[in-house]
């Protein structure tokens, strides 16, 4: 049987040209420059959306880079291709469509890498973290360009925030995971959060104005929509040609909780990881669908880190729960469903997949409803300094959820 030794490094190497190419094909040479310039140059707070910011062509460019060079310092690193190392480069690449850049996540990078050297770990262990530190780049950007310093100084500034972050992000994140024992999925989103926190009451203290932006492209989604579902095909395909086919997909995948650290690579077949990739891809377009969503910069980063997750602990029996719960909170109260951010909370909230795979379908809409309420109301806590915004929530939900049913179950248990 095929395990986590056939994940190869190639495959992620050809799939960041094709996204470059695919950029190139969407627009001018000239264009396609023009954007990147603007991205590399904007203060990506949350939510700032490529696609509208810079066109549809460069944001591809963008991702496809970000890949790119996130592949090649894992594969020098000698770093496995785990569960999390997937979720990480997927949820990396996702995140480039509205918040990530070269110019922003290489402090970030750093940080980590040194944190590694100074303890004598091996960075090869620690590479998904490298990925997923990269969730709070607008920090970086915002010393850049949006708070008012001197150039040089603001960009010294910075990076030098940008490298302490990501150094002190291993210790934190592995500390607060028991915060929420497992069941939020974006633990380092939780911790970013966390410290986006601390940064946003500290510039508002010294009266540094935090810009809001909500930049979000209506325009033709077509392209997107083309390459979502490509990819996601191609992956379901993948998964069904091989002599073992999908009959092992229920007790390898469907059966787990999804809880943190479950990895799919370590214990499943290879094509039943990329299968389950695929699948939970259409079932998350479907969805987009159902909402009468855009398929735009942040909705395509949702879509490929429930993708990427889809080989660390998310499958169709405990994310449809959580989705459900959101959407159908979204259509009783004064959001509107089909909104961008309706959607992206949709898609994001499944980082507590692992509450509907353990505790059941009525628990997971619960998670999802409590999920809407924090989600929507805590960005101003953090002013958009992180990314995983739902990460953030989802370990709020997780852990006043988690304690009280795991208390109702023992109690059902001793009856």
């Amino acid at each position: 049987m095929k395990k986590l030794s056939d994940f190869r490094y190639k495959e992620f190497y050809i799939a960041s040209l094709i996204m470059v190419l695919f950029g190139l094909f969407l627009d001018s040479f000239t264009n396609n420059i023009n954007g990147l310039i603007k991205i590399i140059s904007s203060p990506s707070i949350l939510i700032s959306d490529y696609m509208e910011i810079a066109g549809v062509g460069a944001s591809f460019i963008n991702a496809g880079l970000m890949l790119l060079f996130s592949v090649f310092i894992s594969n020098k690193s000698g770093a496995r291709l785990t569960g999390a190392h997937i979720a990480g480069l997927f949820t990396l690449t996702g995140f480039s469509f509205f918040g990530k850049n070269l110019i922003n996540s290489i402090p970030l990078m750093l940080g980590v890498y040194l944190y590694t050297k100074v303890k004598s770990y091996n960075v090869a262990n620690f590479m998904h973290v490298m990925c997923f530190v990269t969730g709070i780049s607008p920090l970086v950007s915002l010393f850049y360009f949006a708070l008012g310093f001197n150039p040089i100084l603001g960009f010294i500034l910075g990076f030098f925030v940008g490298i302490l972050v990501g150094f002190i992000i291993v210790p934190l994140s592995s500390s607060m995971l028991n915060f929420h024992e497992g069941y939020c999925l974006y633990n380092v989103g939780f911790t970013l959060g966390i410290v986006a926190i601390v940064f946003a009451g500290i510039f508002r203290m010294f009266d540094r104005e935090i810009p809001q932006v909500s930049l979000i492209y209506q325009g033709n989604d077509m392209y997107p929509l083309v390459f979502l579902l490509s990819l996601s095909i191609i992956f379901i395909l993948y998964g069904l040609i091989n002599p073992y086919g999908i009959k092992n997909y229920k007790k390898e995948i469907l059966s787990e909780s999804g809880r943190l650290l479950t990895d799919f690579t370590i214990n499943s077949d290879k094509h039943l990881v990329v299968f389950n990739m695929g699948l939970m891809g259409l079932i998350s377009i479907a969805f987009v669908i159902i909402s009468a969503g855009k398929f735009n910069g942040p909705i395509v980063g949702g879509i490929l880190t429930i993708m990427g997750f889809a080989a660390f602990g998310k499958h169709p029996r405990n994310v449809i729960p959580i989705m459900a719960g959101v959407f159908l909170t979204s259509t009783i109260n004064k959001y509107d469903p089909s909104s961008t951010q309706a959607v992206l909370t949709a898609l994001f909230a499944t980082t507590l997949a692992p509450i509907a795979g353990d505790f059941g379908i009525v628990v997971g809409l619960l998670a999802g409803f409590l999920h809407k309420a924090v989600a929507t109301n805590i960005g101003f806590a953090h002013g958009g300094i992180n990314l995983y915004n739902n990460g953030l929530a989802g370990g709020m939900v997780a852990a006043i959820l988690v304690p009280v049913f795991k208390n109702l179950r023992e109690r059902h248990m001793n009856e």
